[in-house]
């Protein structure tokens, strides 16, 4: 009996076999009107069509579930490094300045710096710009401002070149200002330098790395400041500097995260081993040589023999300079722990 079922079961035609035969016995009958314009339709075709109201009812595969907010902050940054990358290298440091002020009292990247922007240190159009688009970043991502400004300093770190630095995200926002003079500045000493990483709990191979941040972007110079500028003092001064100053890379590539830094700071010291010439040094010859636009902070790793040695080292092996900086990054570094 089973077996007659069977059999009758097999011969018993399909529902979208039975509408497939339909259709195409109206279209050939010319009696179905479809809704569009069809040139030339295959028999295969006219199955398809018979079947089109099953396959609507059939159940939809799940959804792509939504982005994190991590991968959120990230998209949205690394989208805006592409199309502006002259831009990118000032949320690096804006994370850098948001994570910097990190004590054992527990400040440090808590999105504090958007309340710091009057600072000496945090002055400019730069960084007033990048934290415009973090605001477009809270907004759309639906994050904390620590968050946005933490996961955008790793982002624009790859979107140029560097390596990927993965960041968890659940950082809380404060409301209110950080302790100031918490920041280096560009003046430092070896000495100096390694006094103020090593209370951040950073080695002489992370804080050189660090420092190799410079590879990428811009520092505000007094070149091109009007004379009545020059006159001004205070804060006066540091506002209206900023804003004319002539803004000189680090780099001859400051849109590449690489290990140019590195080599620019021992071709500064070869530079200075080279023979004095004998006329007047203003009417020398240069050499067509690039011009090298470091920082007193920066030169100061030459006059140190650890430091020296972490530049040589950098210098020669960018993948080691790569897993430096990501190391040094996570538990603070430049606002990404």
């Amino acid at each position: 009996m089973l077996r007659d079922v069977q059999s009758k079961t097999s011969r018993r035609p399909s529902l979208v076999r039975l509408t497939a035969f339909a259709l195409c016995c109206c279209f050939r009958c010319n009696r179905i009107q479809l809704p569009f314009t069809v040139p030339s339709l295959a028999r295969r075709d006219i199955f398809a069509i018979g079947a089109m109201p099953l396959l609507a009812t059939a159940p939809k595969t799940a959804a792509a579930s939504a982005p994190s907010a991590g991968e959120c902050i990230r998209d949205m940054a690394t989208k805006n490094a592409q199309r502006d990358p002259d831009s990118a290298p000032s949320f690096l440091r804006l994370a850098f300045h948001d994570a910097a002020t990190k004590r054992s009292d527990g400040q440090g990247p808590n999105g504090s710096i958007r309340f710091e922007l009057t600072r000496n240190e945090n002055i400019g159009p730069s960084l007033r710009q990048a934290l415009q688009f973090i605001e477009e970043i809270v907004g759309k991502c639906q994050v904390s401002w620590a968050d946005a400004i933490a996961v955008s300093g790793a982002a624009v770190v790859e979107a140029l070149g560097g390596p990927k630095i993965d960041v968890p995200t659940g950082r809380k926002d404060v409301t209110m200002e950080d302790a100031e003079n918490r920041l280096p500045d560009g003046s430092l000493t070896s000495g100096a330098i390694r006094d103020y990483f090593r209370q951040l709990g950073f080695s002489d191979e992370e804080l050189v790395a660090l420092l190799g941040a410079h590879t990428i972007g811009r520092w505000t110079s007094l070149l091109g400041v009007q004379p009545a500028c020059m006159a001004e003092e205070g804060l006066k001064f540091w506002i209206c500097s900023r804003e004319q100053g002539r803004r000189l890379p680090f780099t001859s590539r400051p849109t590449l995260f690489n290990n140019d830094y590195f080599k620019d700071v021992l071709e500064f010291e070869r530079r200075q081993k080279m023979p004095r010439p004998a006329k007047r040094y203003k009417d020398r010859a240069d050499g067509g040589l690039p011009a090298l636009y470091l920082l007193p902070s920066d030169i100061g790793l030459l006059y140190d023999a650890a430091l020296h040695r972490q530049v040589e080292k950098f210098a020669l092996d960018q993948a080691a300079f790569f897993a430096a900086f990501s190391t040094a990054a996570l538990p603070m570094g430049p606002g990404l722990g």
